[in-house]
């Protein structure tokens, strides 16, 4: 045998022993990072709780907050029902139009000075149509969402009444992404 053919084999078996060991680096990282991003929303499920609480069984304060910008700029809650729980105000829900984004998380009590935390609201009724969103928009590629969903009636401007879902969204900005 010479040496020309033993150093092709070697470099071919040291290749080949190369891609499997990037291989297996990959998929254990991959792992331990869906690992973790599951934990990541299972860690934010009780703050999601509370906040769905908070909407759905508090009028909010003080009493006119959703009529104009400033009074919802200096509400102290915001909730979303209309005296009883899970009976949402329409008035109410067209009030989230006075917030971006970012305000919606600081009125709702959501501390975050560094950005980390994303939140949305949905509020679909049961007849298919999307009545209001709010907040972000949920980045397809995270991982750690938690998804708080509630079933609540709305009562419209004319006094009748449509079922509806609520659905919110909390996940922290860059984690678990791809």
């Amino acid at each position: 045998m010479d040496d020309a053919t033993f150093s092709i084999d070697f470099a071919a078996a040291y290749a080949i022993l190369a891609i499997l060991l990037a291989c297996a680096f990959f998929t254990a990282t991959n792992l331990i990072s869906a690992m973790y991003s599951a934990s990541y929303a299972d860690d934010l499920e009780p703050l999601a709780e509370s906040l769905g609480d908070t909407l759905l069984r508090s009028p909010g304060e003080p009493d006119g907050w959703y009529i104009d910008p400033s009074a919802a700029r200096n509400a102290s809650i915001i909730g979303l029902s209309a005296g009883d729980p899970n009976v949402l105000s329409a008035y109410k829900l067209e009030g989230l139009y006075f917030y971006n984004a970012s305000g919606l998380k600081e009125a709702l009590g959501l501390v975050d000075e560094s950005g980390l935390y994303g939140l949305r609201i949905e509020i679909k009724s049961f007849d298919g149509v999307l009545y209001r969103t709010a907040g972000y928009p949920l980045p397809p590629d995270t991982k750690d969402v938690c998804v708080s969903s509630r079933i609540a009636t709305i009562k419209e401007e004319d006094g009748t009444y449509r079922d509806a879902c609520v659905t919110l969204y909390l996940w922290r900005k860059h984690v678990g992404a791809m």
